[in-house]
């Protein structure tokens, strides 16, 4: 396997710490029975409205509308920041299909719904599901030509289908009539009602073998749900307690933690500024390694440090925290939460701060946490094409990970990482131990000390190196029963700690030998990848990546221009390298990089050449980095190797 990419260590820097009825009823009257208050404005008979949430509402969004023909109504249409939208005229024959992107959280995605008449139209996860379950197909394929999938009995079908499986978490919200995921009321942040069913799930949607699915995890009790088109298989139920577990309060904090960006002096101030959003025991890792900031005044000063400095230098004064979009909650003692952190600056740029943030009650009041657990310990998915684009018929190249993340803390010389199969048994994914004394986190057991295959014999295999943290999925088939497990088992892994390299004595950190984490999105089934939402090059950068010169201790720059084949992907970031081999951080081969934002469909990226001369027959390549609405971290390559033989794959 051959990624690239920049390291991607979602937390604060060293340098900065240091300084988704019937058709009949979708648009019309609001469901009474949805519980909770808010809602959509109340619109004309022509028009439709509603709100765009996952939770939280969706920031920076876009919407677009299609007739039954597949023409287009509106695009491109602004989303209010508190997830509404109105004054959509309706042109053209119903039903209509609705698409809204942007971000939830630090993940940009699209959610969609359909609409037969004016009123409101919510767009949430929800919505999303029930177009899948209506149609058996999935919601971004739906969004050109004409939809016959989309009728009065499916709709009605999938509503019954999904409000059966959410029977618990509908009940725990106080919702005990017929919820209507298109024109109930929705408050986005209300944490309340119709949103509070979005707090207390996760909704993701996928592809298995050419079956579109829906996956339903709980994130305020236990179980997992997976759904096709009239079958379900799997149960969410929710704790005692949640409904109980006021969620309202979060904005408060958030709106409070924003104001305290306002300045430096804003933020240091020790009644209004960041200390008093704070949990008495918050703790925070510094930057990459392991010194962790602990109690309230401590982490106060780290933060006010970040965000004096940034990632690259830059002061996040008058930047805002965005809603945050809820992760898994423990409500078994003092209730705690993974919260997304995510800010967007004055530019409107939004970018993650924060990986395995919490917030937990103190004295009925949520405070921020800073770091849910005691070790760093991180889950996330990986997928790579790579297309040769020199040659007659291009060549295309797949690959897919999960990467995992061991602090290495003092005495930790193992840790076995797990998933449960669809029958609730654990099976072991790979074990990861400590190469060396000084290093920051547990490299892969490998199975051959070269390769990036794991071992799962905890006595057999070898260590490759340092900071070697990328599980190869198998090419092919062989690596679909790893990413079947998460659809069908749940989304979480088990990190279990061993104070010795035998992986045989257990070992507590803060009182537990294991900790539970969720996966930051699953890799593709192999029969996905193709589809995946890979941007696609067009034919002028296709010729000048393949003509690309520049000298030893040159500077140059170079442009590029991209579509989306199906459906938009949250580009963060390009680069260029000459020698792929050595196109890290630091590296010579890299040429020059730059960020992105989800709207970019082209960018003019600086080059400057610290190493040997790149003539025009010599290798190079391309690579655009992003993140699907799931989480998935993607990574599309495009390259040209003169050298190599035709049909074979640039190295």
């Amino acid at each position: 396997m051959r990624f690239f990419s920049p390291t991607r260590r979602f937390g604060l820097t060293a340098v900065a710490m240091a300084s988704l009825v019937m058709l009949a009823a979708c648009g019309g009257t609001d469901s009474a029975d949805a519980g909770g208050g808010g809602g959509s404005p109340v619109v004309p008979a022509t028009t439709i409205a509603g709100t765009v949430a996952v939770g939280a509402p969706i920031t920076n969004g876009r919407l677009r509308v299609l007739d039954a023909n597949g023409n287009v109504v509106v695009s491109d249409l602004a989303i209010a920041a508190d997830g509404t939208y109105a004054d959509v005229t309706l042109t053209g024959p119903a039903p209509y299909r609705i698409e809204a992107c942007g971000y939830a959280g630090p993940n940009y995605l699209c959610v969609y719904s359909v609409t037969s008449a004016a009123g409101t139209a919510n767009v949430t996860p929800l919505t999303s599901a029930m177009v899948l379950l209506a149609s058996g197909q999935s919601p971004d394929t739906l969004m050109s030509g004409s939809n016959p999938a989309l009728t009065t009995d499916s709709i009605a079908s999938a509503q019954d289908q999904l409000r059966t499986s959410l029977s618990s978490v509908l009940a725990s919200a106080g919702i005990t009539g017929t919820l209507d995921f298109v024109s109930s009321p929705l408050d986005a942040g209300s944490r309340t009602g119709y949103d509070g069913v979005l707090d207390a799930i996760g909704v993701s949607t996928g592809s298995d073998a050419g079956t579109a699915f829906v996956q339903i995890t709980p994130r305020i009790g236990e179980g997992n749900v997976y759904m096709t088109q009239g079958d379900t298989s799997g149960t969410v139920t929710t704790t005692a307690s949640a409904s109980s577990l006021q969620l309202g309060g979060l904005e408060t904090l958030f709106n409070n933690m924003t104001a305290s960006l306002a300045s430096a002096s804003a933020c240091s101030e020790t009644s209004t500024g960041i200390l008093r959003s704070l949990a008495p025991n918050a703790h925070m890792q510094l930057g990459d390694g392991n010194d962790v900031a602990r109690g309230a005044t401590a982490v106060a000063q780290g933060l006010c440090s970040f965000f004096a400095q940034g990632d690259n230098g830059t002061p996040m004064w008058g930047s805002r925290l965005m809603s945050p979009t809820l992760g898994r909650c423990d409500t078994s003692a003092t209730p705690t939460c993974r919260v997304s952190f995510v800010l967007q600056d004055t530019d409107g740029n939004v970018k993650p701060v924060g990986d395995g943030m919490a917030v937990t009650q103190v004295d009925g009041q949520w405070k921020f946490l800073g770091d849910l657990l005691p070790i760093s310990l991180h889950a996330a998915a990986k997928a790579q094409r790579t297309r040769r684009i020199d040659s007659t018929e291009p060549v295309f190249d797949y690959d897919r990970a999960l990467a995992f993340d061991v602090g290495a803390v003092s005495g930790l010389m193992c840790a076995q990482i797990s998933q449960r199969d669809s029958s609730g048994a654990a099976t072991t994914i790979a074990y990861f131990k400590r190469y060396g004394e000084n290093v920051q986190r547990l490299s892969l057991w490998t199975v051959d000390g070269w390769g990036n295959g794991a071992s799962t014999d905890r006595l057999v295999g070898q260590l490759r190196g340092p900071d070697d943290t990328w599980v190869a999925l198998p090419q092919g088939t062989d690596g679909d029963a790893v990413v079947r497990n998460f659809y069908r088992g749940g989304r979480t892994v088990t990190f279990s700690f061993f104070s010795d390299g035998d992986c045989s004595v257990p070992m507590a950190i803060e009182g537990q030998t294991s900790y539970d984490v969720d996966v930051n999105g699953v890799p593709p089934v192999w029969s996905a990848m193709e589809s995946l939402p890979w941007p696609e090059l067009d034919a002028d950068s296709v010729s000048a990546l393949r003509s690309l010169a520049i000298d030893g201790g040159a500077s140059g720059s170079f442009h590029a221009a991209w579509s989306f084949a199906h459906g938009p992907l949250g580009l963060d970031g390009a680069t260029v390298c000459a020698s792929r081999a050595d196109c890290g951080d630091g590296g010579n081969g890299r040429l020059g990089d730059r960020g992105l934002s989800p709207s970019a469909r082209d960018a003019t990226i600086s080059l400057s050449n610290r190493g040997s001369v790149v003539n025009a027959n010599d290798a190079k390549t391309l690579a655009l980095y992003g993140r699907t609405g799931d989480g998935v971290d993607l990574q599309s390559n495009y390259s040209s190797c003169p050298g190599a033989a035709a049909g074979e794959s640039c190295h």
